[in-house]
């Protein structure tokens, strides 16, 4: 049976850069240590999504390995 460990981090958003761009970015290199992204939440709403001003949590994943 597999066994995750989870994290939560917030990614905030800067001015000037795209937010596709940042998310990636984000991704990326936590993806370089193991994890995986399992969610985005926080205060959005698809009206909003668009734009996601300020940032936003994201829920990370990551398998645990066996010794």
């Amino acid at each position: 049976m597999k066994k995750f460990e989870y994290r939560i981090e917030f990614l905030k958003l800067v001015t000037g850069k795209k937010n596709e761009e940042q998310i990636l970015d984000a991704l990326n290199l936590w993806g370089k240590e193991g994890w995986r992204l399992n969610r985005i939440y926080g205060e959005y709403s698809l009206r909003t999504m668009a734009s996601w001003k300020g940032g936003f949590n994201l829920l990370l994943e990551r398998e645990i390995k066996s010794p």
